[in-house]
């Protein structure tokens, strides 16, 4: 009988350790992502002053816009709330020039439309599809409402699956 209560005893001891190291590794994870989310604001800031002041820098930003985006996905996953992280980059920080390409403009509704399906997973792609095109009628306010709204078709063809999941190429 001693045996047995000795037994269980190192059992508890030891889901105990294992409890508080997996705390104490979520809470590193967390630090770091909000060190990560914090950066990427930052440069990816600075990059966009630079590319007003007419350096060529866009695939420095899409790579750190994707860099933000998949840090703010690591914080919401680890349990940040929306209002603890603050706002969206793919609606708070502008694009960094007023002439937009088609590239461009496929980017930055590739990465809307990856915002709008992390903020809410279980909406119906149609619901999906027309927030995209508010947000990016936000973000690109000279194009009329046909043009964009066929921007994001095409970007939501080709994020969409046959089988109904969505692909997206930087999360890949």
């Amino acid at each position: 009988m001693q045996y047995v209560t000795v037994l269980m005893g190192l059992g508890i001891v030891c889901l105990f350790i294992l409890n508080v190291y997996q705390f104490l590794t979520q809470k590193a994870a967390l630090r770091i992502a909000e060190i990560l989310y914090i950066m990427s604001r930052h440069v990816r800031e600075k990059a966009s002053e630079v590319r007003r002041e007419g350096k060529d820098v866009e695939i420095v930003e899409a790579h750190l816009f994707d860099i933000s985006t998949s840090a703010r996905t690591l914080l919401r996953t680890l349990g940040r709330s929306e209002t603890a992280l603050g706002p969206d980059p793919a609606l708070d920080l502008p694009p960094s020039s007023n002439k937009l390409d088609s590239e461009s403009l496929l980017r930055l509704a590739d990465n809307i439309l990856y915002s709008v399906v992390e903020d809410s997973p279980e909406a119906e792609w149609e619901d999906v599809v027309n927030r995209t095109l508010e947000r990016f009628l936000i973000k690109a306010p000279t194009l009329d409402r046909e043009a964009a709204k066929r921007i994001i078709d095409v970007v939501a063809q080709r994020s969409e699956k046959p089988n109904g999941s969505l692909i997206f190429s930087f999360k890949e």
